[in-house]
């Protein structure tokens, strides 16, 4: 603003910009919150998070394609959203491939009456395909 209270053309391109990204950049927040939510559901209905997370890294590109001319600073949350997003679809993948292990594990878990029976299915959770142990939420 000037000195006089009046809006320069400048901050009214400054203002239409931060609008612009806010509004692209709001739904990708959603998209992502809806897939971490999505992930904390039992298996197999915890792979219905790839539906969010591919919206969001779709609307994630588009909005680093509105911020090509941009400073680097501009695109940061963009690039650490699309990191984010790897990490969880990385992580669904990882699942997908011990599918029948952690599938296994969760039904123990889930018709343990006590923490004995819980304590019992450990050795569920210890075993992989690859030998090694592996984590489940």
């Amino acid at each position: 603003m000037g000195h006089d209270g009046a809006v320069r053309p400048a901050d009214h391109r400054d203002i239409a910009f931060a609008r612009e990204k806010a509004k692209r950049t709001l739904p990708i927040s959603l998209f992502v919150l809806l897939g971490v939510i999505a992930m904390y559901l039992p298996l197999p209905r915890r792979f219905v998070a790839v539906l969010p997370l591919a919206l969001a890294i779709v609307l994630s590109v588009r909005l680093l394609q509105y911020l090509r001319g941009r400073p680097g600073r501009d695109k940061v949350w963009p690039i650490l959203t699309l990191v984010l997003i790897g990490f969880i679809v990385v992580t669904l993948g990882l699942q997908g491939i011990f599918y029948r292990s952690l599938l296994a594990y969760q039904e123990c878990l889930a018709s343990a009456q006590t923490q004995q029976a819980a304590a019992a299915c450990e050795p569920l959770r210890q075993q992989s395909p690859l030998g090694g142990t592996f984590a489940v939420n």
